[in-house]
């Protein structure tokens, strides 16, 4: 975060704060128990503390959330309110926004479900690394929703509009009451036997009374297991089960769960149509290219006229026979000319030439030339060689 002068903004270290606390996951959508402080009622909100015997921290509460209210708070009053830490960056101010808020003695439920919360988020089970994306182009979708409920419709509706190509697999249970947790779990384990692509789980909204079979332990952990990518789509923007950490994607309406499990039709049309004239004009191109390079062959003088390209390689030809031609005879002549040479020089140093002049050669019987008398000795048969025969003579000294 520090620049090169080694310093931050004010502003700067306030938006980091900003940033890490809000960024926290152990610090959004929990239950705190206080003392109500101080509260004051403004046109946009509520301003007020929480206390206990040893600490304070400043909230707020705003909207909706205040509108939900079951009771009618009051200095003094014990409560629990269930919320997120935010910060006020410009003053360096950090509160406790409530989203939900129930009198204590109303409220032990709340307590169970913090703990439980708190054990699920210790074993991984809420961890993003483990969430897994939606299907973009789903064939089956599983719905698990109340019967002829309006989530039902809702979800039935939307996902026709957007993606009739789908086919629905649709598990009904009861949504609320004591026996609801073990018919999700039997609706669940049905869906988990399909091929889906998608799993929806969507309720409309209500009461943490209304909602609190969607927290059942077992019922969790069997959505933390599923086969395929669930989309919990339970309560309003302000309501949160367990279910809505655990599942890959939580949505605060069964349209937007309708939304995100589903393609537009209409967008992919017109993606496919703008991807087919892109094609088209692709192709137009490519063809236009390969036009001009077929103009351009054609224009070349062989494919104008192929004989006359005959003619130039057979003048080519005729000048390289001549010129070889002309290249032997003058190698022969010189060779020719060499051999002659040579001839001269042999006959001149020929000995018998000097014969015809008046000389001989002398030889002994086994042809030894005769250069010296020391070649000789008494008794010795010689051959004298003249111009026209051999004398054979004995030498006598």
């Amino acid at each position: 975060m520090q620049n090169k002068d080694n310093f931050v903004s004010v502003k700067e270290l306030n938006e980091a704060i900003k940033d890490k606390l809000e960024g926290d996951f152990t610090l959004r959508n929990l239950t705190v128990r206080g003392e109500i402080s101080n509260w004051k009622i403004y046109r946009s909100g509520v301003f007020f503390d929480l206390k206990d015997d040893e600490s304070v921290i400043s909230c707020t509460m705003w909207g909706n959330s205040l509108y939900g209210l079951k009771f009618d708070p009051k200095e003094g009053d014990e409560v629990l309110a269930t919320g997120s830490v935010t910060v006020y960056a410009p003053r360096g101010r950090y509160s406790f926004r409530v989203d939900k808020m129930e009198q204590y003695g109303k409220g032990n439920l709340l307590l169970e479900l913090e703990k439980l919360k708190r054990k699920l988020y210790e074993e991984g089970l809420f961890d993003e690394s483990r969430k897994r994306e939606i299907p973009r182009f789903p064939q089956n979708i599983g719905i698990i929703v109340g019967k002829d409920s309006a989530a039902e419709a809702d979800l039935r509706r939307n996902i026709a509009r957007r993606w009739p190509l789908v086919n629905l697999h649709i598990y009904y249970s009861l949504v609320q009451g004591d026996d609801a947790p073990v018919d999700l779990l039997r609706a669940f384990n049905l869906a988990q036997e399909a091929n889906l692509d998608t799993l929806i789980i969507a309720r409309g909204g209500g009461s943490i009374e209304d909602l609190w079979c969607f927290n059942d332990e077992t019922l969790v952990r069997a959505v933390a297991k599923s086969k395929m990518p669930v989309i919990s789509a339970i309560g309003h923007e302000i309501d949160f089960t367990l279910i809505d950490f655990v599942s890959d994607k939580r949505v605060s309406t069964p349209t937007a769960a309708a939304e995100l499990a589903t393609p537009n039709i209409e967008e992919v049309q017109s993606f496919l149509m703008d991807m087919e004239e892109r094609l088209q004009e692709g192709i137009e191109d490519y063809l236009d290219d390969l036009r001009l390079k077929v103009k351009n062959l054609a224009e070349r003088p062989f494919f104008i006229n192929p004989a006359s390209q005959y003619l130039k390689a057979k003048v080519e030809v005729d000048n390289y026979n001549t010129r070889l031609d002309n290249g032997i005879k003058v190698l022969i002549d010189k060779k020719r000319n060499s051999i002659n040479t040579l001839e001269k020089e042999l006959d001149a140093l020929n000995p018998y030439k000097v014969l015809s002049r008046g000389y001989s050669l002398t030889e002994t019987e086994d042809g030894k030339v005769v250069k010296s008398i020391k070649d000789v000795k008494p008794g010795q048969k010689i051959k004298t060689k003249m111009k026209d025969g051999i004398v054979v003579s004995t030498v006598d000294k």
